[in-house]
């Protein structure tokens, strides 16, 4: 069902096959408000549900901007309503919110009732494991889909094998003392059912790594910003429900290494200069990020590499990889090499600058305005110092086809691509849930052969001053604007 509510929002309800459990009108509405208001981009109905933010979480029924399943295979949302062949609706579903906050949305969990999981023939049970192993192929990142599928393999095939009241010493080989000889052990069809479903998720294995390979080149989030929620949603694809369950499951993890990964905090670089308001900026940065953040410096004047209270031993050019995101106070690609080929999230921040007279003292060669261009064309959050400054900086991103209809859907304001930020509030809450621009994964934009934009915009401010500037950047701006009303009326 889908319908039109408030400000032109699409709000899609997507319903697993089967479920019984419904939505009360008023909480329904919430949901809506919710998503209305950009506080989530999607809603799901679970017991317990609190008004937290999950990973993925047992749902009967979820509400979603339209808008966050344009990356979204159409399939996936076939196979929750059960109109695509033989499947698992319930977990398709799980797997469903879980790719919505890898690509940057956010799903909120609301209380409510769920149908409770009835009977299941062998058959079920084989395609429910299958699911959920094959999910936990293509769902995590590299470090963590291993440790993550062989725990749930063990949960789910042991776990058969213990509801089906079958005796394992058999399978000991070092049993002691006797029993060597026996050569046979009876187990019930829905002891083996996990195994057959393990099996079937090997079989499909090579298609599994496409739509890996597919989904992680998609990505928007890094997985150390959705760790915290992860353990819960992997219960929850096992069906580790109970205390004692979760318990087992726990107990797996650790044995599988996992834990270690999970409860790493994710990783802030910031390039900023040794003194002056950029440092004291980053510093602040540092102060407000608090637990469950590691911040590393880059010092552009000394090229060290510190964390609060040392100075580490490290080459400069391997922090690129370390971190989750990237943020350039004052500061351009030079300063950290690999940064403009990273796929972390990077904000560049401008906010302590004055860009044009920055621009204008650079060298007559354009490294500046090369340099900013640069930069604006990677970064996913651009932050100013005013509003004439974020004009500026828009009239860049226009330039550099970045006031593009993927970020204009997303987000008409272009608040989430540039933005002033005088508090700092929007840079730490950016550092704590990093995600990449909404056109980041588009083919990357072929500049043209004539003068790059940043060299034009210096060349206006030497001819004409800040007037012609701002006249020049409104022009380009209104441009783009039309061209993409344009396209949508095709």
């Amino acid at each position: 069902m889908v319908s039109l509510m408030g400000r032109g929002i699409v709000i899609t309800t997507i319903t697993v096959a089967g479920a019984e459990a419904s939505v009360s009108a008023p909480l329904h509405q919430h949901a809506v408000t919710q998503i209305e208001s950009g506080a989530a981009d999607a809603v799901c109905f679970t017991p317990e549900g609190g008004g937290r933010w999950v990973l993925a979480a047992p749902t009967d029924v979820l509400l979603v901007d339209e808008a966050a399943l344009r990356t979204i295979e159409p399939d996936l949302i076939l196979r929750i309503r059960g109109l695509s062949g033989p499947a698992d609706p319930r977990t398709a579903m799980l797997d469903l919110q879980w790719r919505l906050n890898m690509n940057g949305h956010r799903v909120l969990a609301l209380d409510g009732p769920t149908t409770p999981r009835r009977q299941t023939t062998v058959g079920d049970e084989q395609r429910r494991v299958s699911a959920v192993l094959t999910a936990l192929t293509i769902l995590p990142g590299s470090a963590l889909r291993g440790p993550l599928t062989s725990a749930a393999e063990l949960y789910l095939v042991a776990g058969a094998l213990e509801h089906a009241s079958v005796d394992t010493s058999a399978l000991d080989l070092q049993r002691s003392p006797g029993g060597d000889g026996v050569s046979t052990m009876s187990v019930p069809a829905s002891g083996v059912a996990a195994s057959m479903g393990l099996d079937a998720a090997l079989d499909g294995i090579e298609a599994a790594a496409r739509t890996r390979a597919s989904l992680q080149l998609r990505r928007r989030v890094p997985d150390r910003a959705l760790t915290p929620l992860m353990e819960s949603a992997v219960a929850h694809l096992v069906g580790a429900e109970s205390a004692a369950e979760q318990a087992r499951l726990a107990g797996l993890l650790d044995v599988c290494g996992i834990r270690p990964a999970l409860a790493e905090p994710i990783h802030v670089l910031v390039v900023a200069p040794d003194t002056g308001p950029a440092r004291e900026r980053a510093d602040r940065l540092a102060e407000s990020l608090g637990a469950g953040v590691t911040v590393r410096f880059v010092r552009t004047g000394t090229q060290q590499v510190k964390e609060p209270g040392r100075t580490l031993d490290l080459p400069l050019h391997e922090q690129a990889t370390w971190a989750d995101v990237i943020v350039l106070i004052a500061a351009t690609f030079d300063e950290l090499p690999g940064a403009g080929r990273s796929e972390a999230p990077l904000v560049v921040d401008l906010s302590t600058l004055d860009v044009i007279a920055w621009l204008l003292d650079g060298p007559p060669s354009g490294h500046r305005s090369n340099a900013l261009q640069a930069m604006v064309t990677r970064a996913d959050l651009v932050l100013a110092g005013d509003v004439r400054q974020r004009d500026l900086l828009l009239g860049a991103l226009a330039g550099q086809v970045r006031v593009n209809s993927a970020v204009y859907d997303e987000d008409p304001s272009l608040m989430s691509l540039v933005r002033t930020d005088d508090d700092g509030r929007a840079l730490a809450d950016f550092c704590r849930r990093p995600v990449r621009a909404a056109d980041s994964n588009l083919p990357p934009f072929v500049p043209p052969t004539k003068p790059g934009n940043m060299a034009l915009a210096v060349k206006y401010l030497r001819e004409g001053g800040p007037s012609v500037l701002a006249e020049r950047v409104a022009g380009r701006i209104k441009r783009v604007s039309t061209q993409r009303a344009s396209r949508k009326t095709r």
